[in-house]
């Protein structure tokens, strides 16, 4: 455990030479939209052209609440050619500067590669974000630390980690037990609604008698265009939107990798993690209920 700890950040990544994917403040929000879902990825560091250096994150979530700002009052009876259109103008018009952590969750604090990956894991929990821009001496951004690599490299290392054989039902306040969902039979941007206003990144999608069956995220924004061109696919019914999205491979290698119950371990949080590329799991009772949700930054609350 100790050496897990004491880990150098910079340490953790296979190739500090690897490209890091940005954008520039006076860029249209579509450019941002565009190159995150290219290269599947949630969020970019922006550089500020005002103060020439880099400042901010643009995330998913902040796509979210763009759109909802501007499309949400908009009519079922409206979504014609010209909605179409005057929604593309509005991704070209908006510069991704003018958007930066309007879900205001993004804060950007930088951390040196030489700080011990226990470090990192406190902050990321004291300041609750997804992400760390890891900079150099000189303050030069190198990478990103995110929660997802950490779990990575757990995963990696999970031999030489003690505690790891402690059940959810052991541990007092794991996860989050309020539970926002929402019925299958309600339209995709009511679920988007739901994230926009409770500052979260997903919603579990339940049937008529609660029970899981399945997820909505930030993610899922690829699905209605980078320029909005096929943002009437926000007022689909959400069943109808989840047979339209590809299919993750790995989801259904436990069965139902979503879920955990009170006997799952932490060892086993951090390979369902990991395997499946989610973000949060639910906690479910015997009938498939979500009763807790249980995110990456809830996982790294342990190791803090």
């Amino acid at each position: 455990m100790a050496d897990f700890y004491n880990i150098n950040i910079g340490e953790i990544f296979p190739n500090s030479n690897a490209e890091i994917y940005s954008v520039h403040s006076d860029y249209p929000v579509k450019d941002a939209f565009e190159l995150m879902i290219k290269k599947k990825i949630l969020s970019l560091p922006v550089y500020d052209t005002k103060t020439r250096k880099y400042n901010k994150f643009i995330d998913m979530l902040d796509i979210v609440s763009f759109c909802i700002n501007h499309f949400s009052q908009k009519e079922l009876s409206e979504l014609d050619l010209n909605f179409i259109l005057e929604s593309k103008e509005i991704f070209q018009k908006f510069k991704i500067g003018d958007i930066c952590d309007l879900s205001g969750r993004n804060g950007y604090y930088p951390v040196e590669s030489t700080a011990p990956l226990k470090i990192g894991i406190d902050l990321m929990t004291k300041w609750g974000v997804h992400r760390l821009p890891i900079i150099d001496s000189e303050g030069s951004l190198i990478s990103i630390l995110t929660q997802s690599r950490v779990v990575e490299y757990l995963q990696n290392h999970i031999q030489n980690i003690n505690g790891l054989d402690k059940t959810i039902g052991q541990l007092k306040d794991f996860g989050t037990g309020s539970v926002i969902s929402i019925k299958k039979d309600r339209m995709v941007i009511d679920a988007f609604k739901l994230m926009h206003e409770n500052g979260i990144s997903a919603v579990p999608v339940v049937n008529q008698i609660g029970v899981l069956v399945g997820n909505i995220s930030v993610s899922d924004m690829k699905m209605v265009g980078y320029d909005g061109t096929l943002f009437s696919r926000m007022f689909l019914p959400i069943e109808s939107f989840l047979e339209m999205k590809p299919k993750n491979q790995n989801i259904d290698i436990f069965g139902k990798v979503l879920c955990v119950l009170d006997s799952t371990t932490i060892e086993e949080i951090i390979t369902k993690f990991y395997i499946s590329k989610v973000h949060r799991l639910y906690k479910v009772d015997l009938e498939g209920r979500p009763s807790a949700v249980i995110s990456q930054g809830d996982l790294l609350k342990y190791f803090a």
